[in-house]
């Protein structure tokens, strides 16, 4: 488990709105198919760009490694991967 709460703090935030549970359900009232997926994965299917890859730089025992896609603990995570699924199951 690696602590990103010195990165977070000197990140500038990303202001992308989470969807909010009353609106999902307000849309859903109107739907014909219902699907679900499972994004359990999410975060680590969507990749770092190489210059930030070594602000997620941690060491182990057994050496130093780097993230080269998105890690749980970061700041602007949440937003990241909700504008990726709004571009992928978006109307657009």
């Amino acid at each position: 488990c690696v602590d990103y709460r010195r990165l977070n703090q000197i990140t500038t935030k990303d202001a992308f709105p989470l969807p909010r549970i009353d609106d999902i359900y307000d849309q859903l009232t109107t739907a014909t198919y219902f699907t679900k997926f499972d994004f359990k994965a999410g975060y680590f299917q969507a990749p770092l760009d190489k210059s930030d890859r070594p602000k997620t730089a941690f060491s182990t025992r057994d050496g130093h490694f780097q993230f080269k896609v998105l890690p749980q603990g970061l700041t602007n995570g949440p937003p990241t991967f909700q504008r990726i699924v709004n571009q992928i199951l978006g109307p657009n």
